[in-house]
């Protein structure tokens, strides 16, 4: 297969549904819902736009602090679950049409979202250049990434004796059931904060999410315990980086 480096729309193929991706995951999207609403917990916006978005997964979330919210994906298809999902609710449906474009006017949102999508770039400064475009001065934006820097792996490269790469790293070409697909990557959270504040987007805080991801913790403890380590350590926890999930919250200017 030919790799096309500007396809954007992974979730369209028939034989995959990323719904599915998250049975048995219950406990990762707790966590990530317990770092979004502690990051935006007594903020208020009037229009939002949850980039990349999908189905709609934290859609609904994300209303709870905004008047509007635009969802942008790429994926017909995702889209199109997102409607009914979301049906009634003050949300507008966009699809992504061009590779790394935040579909925005300049300076006209008050608040975007970009989570579970930063794994999809290899190199992710001309979206941190658009979504610095997109938003109003003083605006803010929680962005994720899939950390290359997380504990277990830094264990791993310090048995090579080895520092963990600067730059992306590929962890996989496997997607939708077709080799070289869907590119996966993971990020050092310190290069990512580098490339945030050179497009003017200040990091207020960040979050490690997902810190007991590993099968041993989910194998051996019950939710509750689980959500519960979660709730008191994304703070803590986020000053080494420890987790695979860094949740930032940046602000505009």
């Amino acid at each position: 297969m030919v790799k096309d480096d500007n396809k954007i729309d992974f979730y369209d193929d028939n034989n995959h549904d990323y719904r599915d991706f998250w049975v048995g995951r219950d406990y990762e999207h707790e966590a990530e819902l317990i770092a979004f609403k502690k990051l935006l917990e007594g903020r208020h916006y009037k229009l939002a736009m949850d980039y990349g978005g999908g189905y709609g997964r934290l859609t609904p979330t994300l209303l709870e602090y905004s008047d509007q919210v635009i969802l942008v994906d790429p994926s017909k298809k995702q889209l199109a679950i997102a409607k009914e999902k979301l049906a009634g609710l003050n949300v507008k449906f966009v699809q992504q049409q061009e590779k790394d474009n935040v579909p925005a006017e300049d300076a006209s949102l008050d608040f975007l979202a970009m989570i579970r999508v930063s794994h999809h770039l290899p190199n992710p400064n001309p979206v941190f250049s658009e979504i610095a475009r997109a938003l109003k001065p003083g605006a803010e934006s929680v962005i994720e990434i899939a950390s290359e820097a997380h504990f277990v792996n830094r264990m791993r490269y310090l048995k090579q004796l080895k520092a963990v790469p600067s730059e992306p790293v590929a962890v996989g070409v496997h997607a939708n059931g077709a080799e070289d697909d869907t590119p996966f990557v993971n990020h050092n959270p310190k290069t990512i904060e580098h490339q945030l504040e050179e497009q003017g987007l200040r990091v207020l805080e960040k979050l490690s999410v997902s810190n007991l991801r590993h099968r041993v913790f989910k194998e051996n403890l019950p939710m509750s315990a689980l959500l519960g380590v979660e709730k008191v350590a994304q703070r803590p926890l986020a000053y080494a980086n420890f987790g695979p999930s860094i949740f930032f919250l940046v602000k505009k200017g």
